[in-house]
């Protein structure tokens, strides 16, 4: 246990830590450096330490605070390749079509696991949902990132967008300061990313029913942020 508790520090550490509060000076508006995507890169080793250490086994002192696998084999919901809950536009913007699978779409997975949690908000209870994308990132996405594949990029922002305003001050923290870099950065390289992110919000939704959508509220289609710092940090 002293091993996975290590390593889960690490993790949070390395996801905390932001080389810098301006936006310009951090990945991906950023030069290109060996260092870049280093957080994400971890995760390999912490799913090596999940399968060792196993914190879900009945005897393991977390076994009562953590229910869910994220670093074992996918979920049922992920290798059925339902995209039911993504939006069209972003179908359209990622080629997922109904032909589209994990194997022949480096996007397809990461966006049905984003689209399970995009009327979440990041809490305590929930933190190992939004932390599947970490868990099952496949080598083929993350080189795509690394290169600065601006579809990539979009998903990452995306995600980082879902998490700005959560809880977890830790995970939040890249979420605003990178996130809003990517923001930034799409709107320059490829606008229609941009304003397609911008558009995208938790939709409210009736209690008890998780399907049916009611009507979006003010803050649905807000822009996401300004550029500036301070912008950040005042939310």
């Amino acid at each position: 246990m002293p091993v996975w508790a290590t390593g889960v520090f690490l993790g949070a550490a390395s996801f905390w830590y932001v080389e810098s509060p301006d936006v310009n000076e951090v990945w991906p508006l950023k030069p290109s450096d060996p260092s870049d995507l280093t957080w994400m890169k971890l995760g390999e080793g912490k799913k090596t330490l999940w399968r060792v250490a196993d914190p879900t086994r009945p005897e393991s002192l977390f076994s009562t605070i953590i229910r869910e696998k994220p670093c074992s084999t996918l979920p049922d919901w992920m290798e059925t390749s339902n995209t039911s809950r993504i939006s069209p536009r972003v179908k359209q913007a990622l080629d997922i079509s109904p032909a589209s699978t994990v194997e022949n779409n480096v996007y397809h997975l990461p966006a049905i696991m984003l689209s399970r949690i995009q009327d979440l908000r990041l809490t305590q209870e929930n933190a190992l949902k939004f932390l599947y994308i970490t868990a099952f990132v496949t080598p083929e996405f993350l080189a795509l990132l690394e290169s600065k594949d601006k579809r990539s990029v979009f998903i990452l922002g995306w995600w980082f967008k879902m998490m700005r305003d959560g809880e977890l001050w830790w995970m939040a923290r890249r979420a605003k300061v990178e996130g809003e870099a990517i923001r930034v950065w799409l709107q320059r390289e490829e606008p229609a990313l941009a304003e397609l992110l911008d558009s995208l919000g938790r939709r409210k939704f009736v209690e008890g029913d998780g399907m049916a959508p009611q009507s979006p509220g003010p803050s649905h289609n807000a822009v996401w942020g300004s550029a500036g710092l301070s912008a950040i940090e005042a939310q």
